[in-house]
């Protein structure tokens, strides 16, 4: 996955406001480590397919699924399909 300056930009935006209880291991790591997510319905809404998804800050049970709210997983997953 190569970052353009845009894409990099925007990162650090979304950084500053966060606190990450993973100290950002997505981004530290390349994104070659992120969270495991499956896309469901048109709406890009993220399911978390993390077995630990309940003791995530960015969780959120939404019916029987736990949404993923990290807004860095979201943007990577709504600009690099990953």
């Amino acid at each position: 996955m190569e970052l353009t300056q845009e894409h990099a930009s925007r990162i650090e935006e979304l950084k500053a406001g966060l606190e990450c209880p993973k100290e950002f291991l997505c981004c530290k790591s390349g994104f070659t480590c992120l969270g495991k997510v499956r896309r469901a319905g048109a709406s890009g809404f993220l399911e978390c397919l993390e077995p630990d998804s309940r003791n995530c800050q960015f969780s959120l049970p939404y019916g029987n699924l736990p949404a993923c709210l990290c807004p860095i997983r979201s943007y990577i997953a709504a600009e690099f399909g990953k």
